[in-house]
């Protein structure tokens, strides 16, 4: 039998996967092509399904906070602004970040708001931060936009400066 008549099954069958060789999990799942992703309308959201839905309703392009993927969704897809709801940070994929339970979330989650600052992207956290100094949202407190009740961006400033439209569709979500 020749290798012409010889039929190719299981493994040998099988055509290599997209992406192979590539280098990060962004350029196998092609992030640099997700356009709508880019810019204002796009965001990159840590936070539960419904919220991100809400997001979406309001013309938003919401790309979902991935654990291992985060920084990298935000280098490549430059989104319009990172979006952190302490609630998500409860349960879910990212649960355990604010405790000792998942150390290796937390210093994901702290690189990728040291990659919105270096991206000059606004992070907007959705919730209250705790008091205590040492809980990690407090060690990032001055990086963040808070959006809770009785907030400067939940009530509006001073001058009366209209909020963006953004604020607005968070006010809602955590109203």
């Amino acid at each position: 039998m020749t290798n012409a008549e010889h039929v190719l099954v299981g493994r040998e069958a099988t055509p290599e996967p997209p992406g192979l060789g590539s280098s990060t999990l962004g350029q196998v799942l092609q992030l640099s092509e997700l356009n709508e992703y880019t810019g204002r309308r796009g965001v990159v959201v840590l936070s539960s399904a419904g919220k991100r839905s809400a997001l979406r309703n309001d013309g938003y392009s919401v790309f979902p906070a991935v654990p291992g993927l985060i920084n990298e969704t935000l280098r490549i897809l430059r989104p319009g602004a990172l979006v952190l709801d302490g609630n998500a940070l409860d349960e879910g994929p990212w649960a355990g970040a604010m405790t000792d339970a998942s150390p290796e979330l937390l210093t994901e989650l702290t690189d990728a708001v040291a990659t919105a600052r270096d991206l000059e992207l606004p992070i907007y956290w959705l919730g209250e931060i705790p008091a205590d100094p040492e809980h990690p949202p407090a060690r990032l407190a001055e990086h963040l936009l808070v959006v809770t009740p009785g907030s400067e961006l939940y009530e509006g400033t001073v001058e009366g400066a209209p909020p963006s439209r953004l604020v607005r569709a968070l006010r809602t979500i955590v109203s």
